[in-house]
């Protein structure tokens, strides 16, 4: 994960394991600390496993960004409902809008990867919810994808969307 912006949002699975994708990546980046913070933060509430639809959040200083977002849109059968990633992309966006020092944001496309949401919903969610930001300290989204398929499907959704998405 090379991409540098103020925050990240990604989703992860019910375990908070950074087993896999963004995961996997965050973890060998930053090495088990961060996931035993993630454990710790789990813990605390008291329960052995997060709830879809709940986001954690990881303070970084020193790194590719300041805030990371672990959200949990699908269920451990990888099922993903649409208002659950609406829900998660509001409060993630709203989360960012409130700090001063977050205009730029990565996301991957939350339920779209490991879940059974189609990309073209998780775009149509994304760029709705982005509209309601546009006066926000937020100047910048990249949604990053591993496969050329799935860029190739953001693409062609954004151009009927009258949004211009381009590989960097």
């Amino acid at each position: 994960m090379t991409v540098k912006g103020d925050a990240l949002i990604y989703s992860t699975n019910v375990q908070l394991m950074l087993s896999g994708g963004v995961g996997a990546c965050l973890l060998q980046k930053f090495g088990n600390d961060f996931q035993s913070d993630l454990y710790r933060q789990l813990d605390s509430s008291g329960r052995k496993l997060a709830e879809v639809g709940e986001i954690f959040q990881t303070e970084l200083s020193d790194a590719s960004w300041r805030l990371v977002l672990h959200t949990i849109a699908t269920d451990p059968m990888y099922h993903t409902d649409p208002e659950v990633v609406r829900s998660l992309v509001a409060r993630s966006f709203e989360t960012c809008s409130e700090r001063k020092d977050i205009t730029s944001i990565i996301m991957s496309p939350l339920g779209a990867g490991y879940g059974d949401l189609e990309m073209d919903t998780f775009l149509q969610i994304v760029t709705e919810e982005s509209l309601r930001y546009e006066d926000s300290s937020i100047t910048s989204l990249t949604i990053c994808c591993d496969f050329e398929l799935s860029f190739r499907d953001l693409v062609c959704t954004a151009s009927t969307l009258g949004t211009e998405w381009k590989s960097g």
